[in-house]
Parts: structure tokens; C-alpha cells; sequence
């Protein structure tokens, strides 16, 4: 007994519909605005001031920070350490150095 295999029709592969295509807008005009002159951005003052902070290890030593922050960037045993390393952070920066006196007034500004 042979069988007699019957073969299926091959299929044709279906073509994708094809959709009208839509007519692409032409881009739109972007006028440019005039730029204004951007203002240069302030820089950070540093402040070189005395920690009074008694419960702080670093009591009554010489710190600096940068104006408007909480966080000190370093701490000195002398007042002229702390102005010597804030002129290298301030020239980098292009900034200014406030001092303090051991009160907390100003003693100099934008030495």
C-alpha cells in the first residue's frame, strides 16, 4: 500500500496593503530670536572666618567657606594659612575673598 501524498498549493506572500500616503507638511519657519546678552554669572565669594562652634574639634580654628554654604571647605590652625588657600581657590574661580575678624565682622573685603 503506497500513499499517495498531496501536496498543498504554495502560497504567495501577501503583499503589505498599501495606504495613500499623506502629503508631508512643509517644515515651518522658526524665526530666531534676538539672543540677549547673558549675564555673567556671580561668583561665589569666599569667607575665611573663625569656627565658634564649641562643640566642633575644630574650635577656634581658621576656616573657609564659600558665602551663602554651610559646609566648610577647610580648616587652618592660622588665619594666614586660611587666606593664603583661599587666594589660590579665589584666582582659580575668578572670585573675591571676604575675611573676617575673630568677632565675625569684616575685617576685609574683596582682598
Amino acid at each position: 500500500m503506497s500513499q499517495v501524498r498531496k501536496s498543498k498549493p504554495k502560497e504567495e506572500p501577501k503583499k503589505a496593503a498599501s495606504k495613500p500616503q499623506a502629503k508631508k507638511a512643509a517644515p515651518k519657519k522658526v524665526e530666531k530670536k534676538k539672543e540677549e546678552p547673558k549675564a555673567k554669572p556671580v561668583n561665589q565669594k569666599y569667607h575665611i572666618s573663625q569656627n565658634k562652634d564649641e562643640k566642633s574639634e575644630f574650635y577656634n580654628q581658621w576656616r573657609v567657606r564659600k558665602s551663602g554654604s554651610d559646609k566648610t571647605i577647610k580648616f587652618f590652625k592660622t588665619q594666614k594659612e586660611a587666606i593664603d588657600y583661599a587666594k589660590g581657590l579665589a584666582k582659580n574661580a575668578d572670585s573675591d575673598i571676604v575675611i573676617h575678624k575673630t568677632d565675625g565682622k569684616i575685617r576685609k573685603q574683596k582682598y
